[in-house]
Protein backbone atom coordinates (compact mmCIF):
# COMPACT_ATOMS: atom_id res chain seq x y z
CA UNK A 1 0.00 0.00 0.00
CA UNK A 2 1.26 3.21 -0.76
CA UNK A 3 0.63 6.30 1.11
CA UNK A 4 -0.34 9.94 -0.60
CA UNK A 5 0.08 13.43 0.80
CA UNK A 6 -2.78 16.05 0.75
CA UNK A 7 -1.91 19.72 1.71
CA UNK A 8 -4.31 22.86 2.14
CA UNK A 9 -1.87 24.86 -0.04
CA UNK A 10 1.55 23.80 -1.25
CA UNK A 11 3.29 26.86 -1.98
CA UNK A 12 2.32 27.42 1.96
CA UNK A 13 3.94 23.61 2.81
CA UNK A 14 7.30 23.46 0.86
CA UNK A 15 7.83 26.98 2.89
CA UNK A 16 6.92 26.13 6.29
CA UNK A 17 6.47 22.34 6.61
CA UNK A 18 9.88 20.74 7.59
CA UNK A 19 8.23 17.65 7.95
CA UNK A 20 7.17 16.91 4.73
CA UNK A 21 10.26 19.13 3.07
CA UNK A 22 12.71 16.98 4.94
CA UNK A 23 10.60 13.51 4.05
CA UNK A 24 10.87 14.67 0.82
CA UNK A 25 7.72 13.44 0.35
CA UNK A 26 5.38 14.01 -2.90
CA UNK A 27 2.66 16.36 -2.65
CA UNK A 28 -0.48 15.10 -4.35
CA UNK A 29 -3.12 17.66 -4.37
CA UNK A 30 -4.07 20.46 -2.41
CA UNK A 31 -7.09 19.87 -0.10
CA UNK A 32 -9.43 22.16 -2.69
CA UNK A 33 -8.72 19.99 -5.88
CA UNK A 34 -9.68 17.04 -4.23
CA UNK A 35 -12.88 19.11 -2.38
CA UNK A 36 -13.28 19.77 -6.01
CA UNK A 37 -13.10 16.34 -7.46
CA UNK A 38 -10.38 17.37 -9.64
CA UNK A 39 -8.35 14.76 -8.35
CA UNK A 40 -8.72 10.63 -8.18
CA UNK A 41 -10.14 8.97 -5.67
CA UNK A 42 -7.26 6.73 -3.80
CA UNK A 43 -9.20 3.85 -2.34
CA UNK A 44 -5.88 1.39 -2.15
CA UNK A 45 -3.75 4.61 -0.63
CA UNK A 46 -3.51 5.66 2.97
CA UNK A 47 -4.10 9.46 2.23
CA UNK A 48 -2.33 11.63 4.48
CA UNK A 49 -3.29 15.56 5.27
CA UNK A 50 -1.13 18.21 6.01
CA UNK A 51 -2.54 21.17 7.42
CA UNK A 52 -0.86 24.52 8.30
CA UNK A 53 -3.78 25.43 10.74
CA UNK A 54 -6.53 26.58 9.22
CA UNK A 55 -9.46 24.85 11.18
CA UNK A 56 -11.60 25.38 8.48
CA UNK A 57 -10.01 22.97 5.82
CA UNK A 58 -9.39 20.17 8.71
CA UNK A 59 -13.03 19.70 9.22
CA UNK A 60 -13.39 20.13 5.62
CA UNK A 61 -11.32 17.26 5.35
CA UNK A 62 -12.77 15.46 8.08
CA UNK A 63 -16.50 15.86 6.17
CA UNK A 64 -14.91 14.60 3.15
CA UNK A 65 -13.06 11.58 4.80
CA UNK A 66 -16.96 11.12 6.43
CA UNK A 67 -18.80 11.00 3.18
CA UNK A 68 -16.79 9.32 1.36
CA UNK A 69 -16.51 5.85 4.29
CA UNK A 70 -20.67 6.64 4.79
CA UNK A 71 -20.95 6.54 1.11
CA UNK A 72 -20.32 2.82 0.17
Amino acid sequence: MRNVVFVDSREATLKESGDIILSGATIAAELGEALAKKVLARANETTIFKSLGMAVEDIAAALLVYRSVTAS
